[in-house]
């Protein structure tokens, strides 16, 4: 006979306890498989055999009527009684050994894991997949394990992609409409990704089982737009498309949420509307999906603040704006000042993904694990070009986001291409929130080319740093409270100037492909 095809895609796992009002748990199964679940779980860890058994049984007419498998969590004796397509054991449940012994070999055995060593052991022990988890806080299960994050799928997934005999890995705990995507794309490795995700609130409380299923299915399969890297293009080509994003700027006034250092709101707003864009300040987590689902629009995370209030609140934001397929950019402000700080980076790069981030060397360095030496939000670290650029590119393809680093030359990169650009003035190093702002104009150009955001960032800086010589050379500039105005003007002149198809300004840029040497 052998063991069924198995499509891990959306996997649902059962808890009665969830059920609404008005329905059963049977009733919400069969709505979610309507809606397209390609596999259930039978988990009822409190309920007597005589009626886990019935229900296993009703549940299982269900399953075979769509030619999906129905696994029994930990229970073998259940399983054999209703002659299930497998079972699901956690870490303390009977040994795959037993299990398959039991069962026999064409049956599959599911192992929950949350870490390398029992995916190795699961993989050893002749497993046919593994749950990996819990990947967010979750009230399903008691106890809990920390929760592993976005990081702790990579290193299972990394794990698995050395395997010769090929086992299926889903991420469980706490996935929902908002995260699975991210879970499913951000996690992958060279050679490896997630082949779905389990979830168990998410549908069986459900008040539409059927229309969230379709949504997760949708979410599972399709590839965000970030997922994608367009190949080397030459300095010149890109310049001649820069244009084009100044220009969609003006015509479609993008949107510009900004959670920013309150220090520098009113220069950041300024900035947003001299550049053609919108800006709107908000840390109002209840309106964060209706801003999200503006039209042309996109997010700033400035991170001003590092405490767990925070980080929850630049998470919720995140995740609104990801949920619609919204972009993200990511400032992180002083990531290396403070373990405070360093621990608010690393728990927003597990919880969710950023289309770009934005920082100075130090800050860049410290997002990606490296030594740097900071103070405040001044980077004084230095590394040779070489250091740099591998740093920068070894972050921009794990954490599938353009990386921005600014500075005396500022770096912009996709994991496959580096730009150097040798625009800007030492001016900007003397005003508060000059990175702030950039970050706020990135945040407008990639609202309205999201599918370049390699393009949109370079566009923003060009823009920016040429700007910023322009305002320098006004003979009314004296020093740094002449400058800000200035450059308002000036990043307001050259916007309506490529609007108007006046690209001149543009002969200033100094930008180059940074090529390898052999």
């Amino acid at each position: 006979m052998g063991k069924p095809e198995v499509d891990y895609s959306l996997y649902l796992v059962t808890d009665s306890g969830l059920v609404p009002k008005g329905t059963t748990l049977v009733e919400q199964v069969q709505k979610a498989v309507d809606g397209g679940v390609t596999l259930v779980q039978l988990r009822e860890k409190n309920a007597e055999t005589i009626d886990f058994i019935n229900t296993a049984r009703a549940i299982h007419e269900i399953t075979k009527k769509a030619g999906i498998p129905l696994l029994i969590n930990d229970r073998v004796d259940v399983a054999l009684a209703i002659d299930a397509e497998g079972i699901h054991i956690g870490q303390e449940d009977i040994d795959v050994a037993t299990a398959r012994k039991l069962l026999g070999p064409d049956k599959i055995i599911g192992v929950s894991t949350s870490y390398v060593s029992e995916a190795t052991k699961a993989v050893e022990d002749g497993a046919d997949y593994i749950g990996v988890g819990s990947i967010y806080d979750t009230t399903t299960k008691i106890p809990k394990k920390p929760p592993i994050g976005i990081n702790g799928i990579r290193k299972v997934l990394s794990y698995l992609s050395s395997v010769k005999r090929y086992v299926s890995a889903v991420a469980i705990g706490s996935v929902n409409k908002s995260n699975a995507r991210n879970v499913v794309y951000l996690s992958a490795v060279p050679g490896r990704r997630l082949d779905g995700i389990a979830v168990v609130s998410a549908l069986i409380a459900s008040p539409d089982p059927t229309g969230t299923a379709k949504e997760l299915l949708e979410l599972v399969k399709e590839p965000p737009y970030w997922i994608s890297v367009i190949p080397n293009r030459p300095a010149t080509f890109i310049l001649n498309e820069v244009p084009a994003v100044i220009t969609k700027i003006q015509q479609t006034t993008p949107l510009v949420h900004n959670i920013i250092n309150r220090v520098v709101t009113n220069f950041a707003a300024n900035a947003d509307l001299a550049v053609g864009a919108s800006p709107i300040m908000s840390e109002n987590i209840p309106e964060f999906g209706d801003l999200a689902s503006i039209p042309n629009n996109g997010l700033l995370i400035n991170m001003g603040f590092g405490t767990e209030e925070y980080v929850n609140l630049y998470a919720s934001a995140t995740a609104s704006y990801k949920y619609k397929n919204k972009p993200v950019v990511f400032d992180p402000i002083a990531a290396g000042a403070s373990q405070l700080r360093r621990n608010a980076v690393k728990s927003l790069l597990n919880r969710g993904h950023f289309d770009i981030i934005k920082g100075n060397e130090g800050e860049i360095f410290a997002v990606a694990g490296e030594v740097s030496q900071m103070r405040g939000v001044d980077s004084t670290s230095s590394s040779s070009l070489e250091k740099k650029v591998d740093v920068i590119e070894a972050l921009a393809s794990k954490e599938k986001s353009v990386i921005v680093v600014t500075g005396k030359e500022d770096f912009i990169c996709d994991g496959i291409s580096t730009y150097i650009i040798k625009n800007g003035h030492e001016l900007l190093g003397n005003i508060t929130g000059s990175g702030c702002i950039l970050g706020s104009i990135i945040t407008a150009a990639t609202a309205v080319y999201a599918e370049d955001r390699l393009l949109a960032a370079i566009a923003s800086v060009l823009l920016y740093t040429i700007a910023a010589e322009r305002a320098a050379a006004q003979p009314t500039v004296r020093g740094p409270g002449t400058f800000v105005p200035a450059l308002l003007d000036e990043l307001y002149l050259l916007s309506r100037a490529s609007a108007n198809g006046d690209n001149s300004w543009l002969k200033d840029a100094k930008i180059e492909l940074y090529e390898k040497s052999e």
